[in-house]
């Protein structure tokens, strides 16, 4: 993680969460923003970055592709804001991970210190970048070899400060480079044995801020100040969860220290995804919600917010916290009472009254209980009927007859419902069609209050579905079909045959993807999904009630399923949060007009 002082924007490429990561993020003080540049590096992670301020390029130097860490890379890339580019050197480090990297701003010099090769192995060699050539500087002392130590700048005393690390053991050694020599220093206090730590100089208090870290597999959530004589610990009221190898920069303008993400504990598959900020006294935590999968997600029109709830996170924990999105930020909400931590629920925004209507879901068992969201608090409803308990269904909100609609799910034992059932605010009551689509779960509807009708789509129940059906208040009536046998093998079955010159006129047979009805352009959008044959999608599909259309923005959220999306009508813009690719995600996305 670097920080980019001339844009005020806090740098994070690569990582990894079940795989290694090539993405380019970007923190502004409010929330993080993608950036898709045309040239990026490969994906990598244990890595270093640091910020030229006097060229206004990030810096990023080596790291690895390999889970056992028997490679590592070499490659120097410099990022402007806009793209990134690779650049050559006579002479360059030889490849590694482990190491770290800080800018000396007097001399105008990327500093570099240690890292690892390979399993087993560890560097204790000096390079400096001056922005088109790597020089290896000759010293006469040095700290030993080792990787996962911290190294930050203290631009007020003209020296980069080294801490800690690993060579076959956890170090807790404090040395500091001129430029010319590294000389060791030996204060009275200072933290205990750790690798894996962050490291940066906040030059509004004259301290250089070390966070986390540790000896061993699990990091703690220490934070340490070097002010050039002695290391105090700092124990604030607030602090983040424990954590190693997350990043750590100095935001000049705000004049706070950020960290972002990690891992809890080494060697999970997923890391974290949290953002702190450190004042000089305190850490908040900026708020964001934790990635998800299977979660809901509607707009209330009233209040101008999109209401998320719930879902379940990478360590198979449910979740049970209500958010709101209201264009800008995320903002966490708190209820007395509240649902049960669940997954695989649905909600509907009833803006006949106001609030927000949710009902079952899975916590452990199959659920059927109907909760409400005023916009304050959560509130229980009873009904002396009510759906049975169930999971992965979906409903929406028909407001010509002020009734939230429901359809379909699954429940314990393998049991799949095709029924159909209305909310009124007091009631549920089952509704029986002469047509109705067949029983099925993970499909996904929306309300066209254009049209008057409820759009369901996809779904699964002895085969992967890709029909259109809609509900009207009376009857259901099926305007495409497309079924596809759970063996992949076979060819699909329907109206129409599926094959590629048809392909192009309607989106594939899919599960856990997600619809809303855009009321500004009078079409209902499809995004994502799961494919048979694991494949994971990101097109965008429109539906207008006579055909589908196909959109290719210039820019597209990753292919991913069980996200939520819910349409804002006060800004026109379709709003994405969450779900599953190779990884859980916790990213915000809006598709609508520039």
């Amino acid at each position: 993680m670097a920080y980019d002082s001339a844009r005020a924007m806090t740098v994070v490429f690569g990582g990894r969460g079940s795989g290694f990561l090539g993405e380019t993020w970007e923190w502004d003080g409010t929330g993080w923003h993608q950036r898709l540049p045309a040239t990026r590096p490969p994906s990598r992670y244990r890595h270093a970055l640091a910020y030229d301020s006097g060229r206004g390029v990030t810096v990023l130097f080596g790291g690895t592709d390999s889970y056992d860490h028997v490679s590592s890379l070499g490659d120097t890339w410099e990022w402007d804001g806009t793209n990134w580019q690779q650049r050559h050197s006579a002479f360059s480090p030889p490849t590694r991970y482990g190491h770290a990297m800080t800018y000396d701003s007097a001399r105008g010099a990327i500093v570099l210190f240690g890292g690892s090769p390979e399993i087993g192995a560890f560097f204790d060699d000096t390079w400096e970048w001056d922005g088109s050539t790597w020089q290896q500087r000759t010293v006469v002392t040095s700290p030993s070899a080792r990787r996962g130590h911290g190294l930050a700048y203290d631009s007020a005393r003209g020296l980069s400060v080294l801490f800690g690390g690993y060579d076959s053991a956890s170090l807790s050694d404090t040395w500091e480079w001129d430029g010319r020599n590294w000389e060791q220093r030996s204060p009275a206090t200072r933290p205990s044995e750790r690798n894996g730590h962050a490291m940066a100089y906040d030059a509004l208090h004259g301290r250089t801020v070390l966070f986390a870290g540790g000896p061993g597999f699990v990091g703690d959530n220490e934070t340490w100040l070097w002010d050039g004589t002695n290391w105090q610990r700092r124990n604030p009221p607030s602090q983040p969860p424990r954590r190693k190898y997350h990043g750590l920069v100095y935001d000049s303008i705000r004049g706070l220290v950020v960290t972002y993400g990690g891992f809890d504990t080494v060697g999970t598959i997923f890391g974290l995804g949290d953002t702190w900020e450190w004042d000089g006294e305190n850490w908040t935590e900026r708020p964001h919600p934790p990635a998800r999968a299977n979660h809901s997600l509607v707009h209330d029109k009233a209040r101008q917010v999109s209401v998320m709830f719930g879902g379940w996170n990478p360590t198979n924990h449910n979740l049970g916290d209500t958010w709101e999105w209201d264009g800008t930020n995320w903002f966490k909400r708190n209820s007395d009472v509240s649902p049960s931590p669940r997954y695989d629920h649905a909600t509907a925004y009833d803006s006949g009254r106001g609030v927000v209507v949710l009902f079952g879901g899975y916590d452990g068992s199959h659920l059927d209980d109907t909760w409400e969201w005023d916009g304050s608090s959560w509130r229980q409803r009873t009904s002396p009927n009510r759906p049975p308990a169930r999971s992965a269904f979906a409903m929406a909100y028909d407001s010509a007859r002020g009734v939230t609609v429901l359809f379909g799910g699954s429940s314990e034992g393998g049991t799949t419902f095709g029924d159909t059932w209305e909310w009124d605010g007091m009631n549920w009551q089952q509704r029986l069609s002469i047509n109705s689509p067949s029983a099925r779960y993970a499909h996904a509807m929306a309300y066209d209050s254009a049209r008057g009708v409820s759009v369901l789509f996809g779904g699964t129940g002895n085969d992967r579905l890709g029909e259109v059906w809609e509900w009207n208040g009376q009857n259901w009536s099926r305007r495409f079909k497309i079924v596809e046998p759970v063996s992949t093998t076979t060819p699909f079955e329907g109206d129409a045959p599926f094959s590629p010159q048809t392909a192009s006129i309607r989106p594939a047979a899919r599960v856990w993807h997600a619809l809303a009805y855009d009321s500004t352009r009078r079409v209902t959008l499809l995004f994502g999904g799961y494919f048979p044959g694991s494949e994971y999608l990101n097109e965008i599909w429109e539906w207008d009630g006579h055909q589908w259309q196909q959109r290719i923005p210039a820019m597209n959220p990753q292919s991913r399923y069980s996200h939520a999306m819910a349409f804002d009508d006060s800004r026109g813009v379709t709003v994405l949060f969450g779900g599953i690719r190779d990884e859980w995600l916790g990213d915000t996305w809006e598709y609508g007009p520039p």
